[in-house]
């Protein structure tokens, strides 16, 4: 008996004809004394590159790690400049920015939580304005007097946005609402008290 070698390729797979199982193909007939050959080609793998981008481009931001198609790295990315291959030096320095931009976020979620928890244990703030004959302020109560009235009492410069201000036009206390983070939301009272 002799052997057949055939060539190898990543996507060929050679079976003699009686070795065949019934659900990869159908079972080849055997002719008088022959020896034959299957030859079953496995699906086409998708070949893909992983790629760090250095410009930001139609396929990401800048430092963005993508996996794009062999051909679109070796005839676009690569000769315009905009990224360059993932070797293990890469893979190691982006996985080290990854976490130190989650711990980044980490730290700001206690700090705002944190400033969520005095701006409650605080408690209440005083705000005072112009007051008329009728009780009614002059102007109104804004988001910028609040973030005062609490620089004037903690030292804290804090961001306008992050405060939910009621329409207040009138001497009382009012409840404000407070969002930091999505983490992080408190609410505490504001005072509106005669200047």
């Amino acid at each position: 008996m002799f052997t057949v070698s055939a060539p190898t390729h990543a996507s060929l797979r050679a079976f003699k004809p009686n070795t065949v199982s019934s659900k990869t193909t159908a079972a080849v007939p055997r002719s008088s004394g022959r020896v034959g050959l299957v030859v079953e080609a496995y699906k086409r793998a998708a070949k893909k590159t992983k790629a760090v981008l250095l410009k930001t481009s139609d396929v990401g931001q800048e430092g963005d790690m993508v996996e794009v198609s062999n051909g679109f790295f070796r005839s676009y990315l690569e000769p315009q400049g905009l990224a360059t291959k993932v070797s293990q030096e890469l893979m190691a320095e982006f996985e080290a920015k990854a976490a130190e931009a989650a711990a980044a976020k980490a730290k700001e979620v206690q700090d705002a939580k944190a400033l969520a928890t005095a701006l409650t244990t605080i408690g209440k703030f005083v705000v005072k304005k112009t007051v008329g004959e009728d009780g009614k302020i002059f102007g109104s109560v804004s988001a910028a007097d609040v973030v005062e009235a609490i620089k004037a009492q903690t030292g804290k410069e804090l961001e306008k946005k992050a405060f939910d201000v009621p329409d207040i036009s009138a001497v009382g206390v009012y409840e404000i609402n407070a969002t930091f983070h999505k983490q992080a939301q408190c609410k505490f009272q504001l005072e509106v008290a005669k200047d």
